[in-house]
């Protein structure tokens, strides 16, 4: 499921609403992306650029969840971990009635908030556990916490084929006699440093591009439905460099979260251009590729990087983040977190889809 009951008319829209693309279309990309986001009934199996991967399910309507993180390459670290509150313990935990499969040694139990965790980063106790949950339905943690199991092999699978594990000693669901050798190494991932920004934009310029702005932009704001209310308040307007600047404009304010559009406005003509920005990734939904609605959104010129963290519901446990670096043309991707089922236990605690070197 992608949104809760709670979910606000914002929150709605940022989700399951086409973005319109106006003004200015982003570039495609030349290659397909290496990041893949892949749902199998109840969970998802999510890898980023640099093919770490995780398969992960929640519990909808209670904080519970169990997750399988794992590296690329050879010797790619691997973590299983089932987390509920409130606490409980290891007796309460049943996999189709039965006991868990915690006999390996490796395992950890820690209760922390409320919060109770068992993990483990010992291999051969991760594949006991896979193999006893791949025969199950269901996994009840506590009283009425209730995981279900379906699409957990496809899940596994998916991770197994994009680290190209198959039929070596290492994958979960489909090994061989493959040393564990011939797994590829991992994408390295791209650098995008920080570029500071020393140009400041005074009071007196700021009010002459927000009036350019607003002569400029009213189809776009037309079309994206803005509300009157957002539009009143005072853009928020940031110096790129000595030609170019970057204007916020509220659009939409929900119950727990604010979107806004943004702008690259030239300091010398009157060119404004909106700014769209792509976050491409396997197996997207062909209206989740490219964003124009920035989400609680902010620019740090210590940087140069443009951030937006949208929730999409009040929990926090579920949702998407984004940030890109100002290279001095464009905005560059340097991280996406993505997380389209709600539930769980973390607020925020959303997989990497994207990451990068600074």
């Amino acid at each position: 499921m992608i949104v809760g009951p709670d979910m606000s008319r914002f929150s709605s829209r940022f989700w399951l609403m086409p973005l319109f693309l106006l003004s200015i279309k982003p570039l495609v990309a030349a290659t397909p992306p290496i990041q893949s986001y892949d749902t199998y009934k109840s969970w998802f199996a999510v890898c980023d650029n640099g093919l770490s991967c995780v398969a992960k399910t929640v519990g909808e309507s209670d904080a519970s969840e169990v997750t399988l993180s794992r590296e690329a390459g050879p010797s790619g670290q691997i973590e299983l971990k089932l987390a509920v509150s409130p606490q409980t313990t290891v007796s309460q935990i049943r996999v189709d009635g039965e006991p868990i499969n915690l006999a390996s040694p490796g395992w950890r139990v820690m209760t922390q908030d409320d919060i109770t965790t068992i993990t483990s980063s010992n291999p051969e106790a991760i594949q006991a556990l896979v193999d006893q949950l791949r025969q199950a339905s269901t996994i009840t943690m506590g009283a009425d916490h209730v995981i279900s199991l379906e699409g957990l092999t496809a899940a596994l699978l998916r991770i197994d084929d994009r680290q190209g594990r198959i039929g070596t000693q290492t994958a979960l669901i489909r090994p061989g006699p493959r040393p564990a050798s011939s797994a590829p190494a991992p994408p390295a991932l791209p650098h995008i440093p920080y570029r500071p920004i020393a140009e400041r934009i005074s009071r007196q310029e700021g009010k002459r591009l927000e009036g350019q702005l607003r002569r400029s932009a009213g189809a776009i704001f037309r079309q994206q439905e803005c509300e009157q209310s957002s539009l009143a308040k005072t853009p928020e307007i940031h110096a790129l460099d000595s030609g170019k600047a970057l204007i916020f404009v509220e659009c939409v304010q929900g119950a727990y979260q604010a979107s806004s559009l943004a702008f690259i406005a030239s300091r010398q003509t009157r060119a404004i251009q909106q700014v769209l920005l792509e976050t491409p990734y396997l197996g997207a939904p062909r209206q989740r590729t490219t964003v124009s609605w920035f989400t609680n959104a902010s620019f740090d010129p210590t940087t140069g990087a443009l951030a937006m963290f949208a929730k999409g519901r009040g929990l926090t446990d579920c949702g998407m983040s984004a940030g890109w670096i100002w290279n001095g043309h464009d905005f560059a991707l340097s991280a996406i977190t993505q997380q389209d089922a709600c539930g769980g236990v973390q607020a925020g605690d959303w997989p990497v889809l994207f990451r990068s070197t600074h």
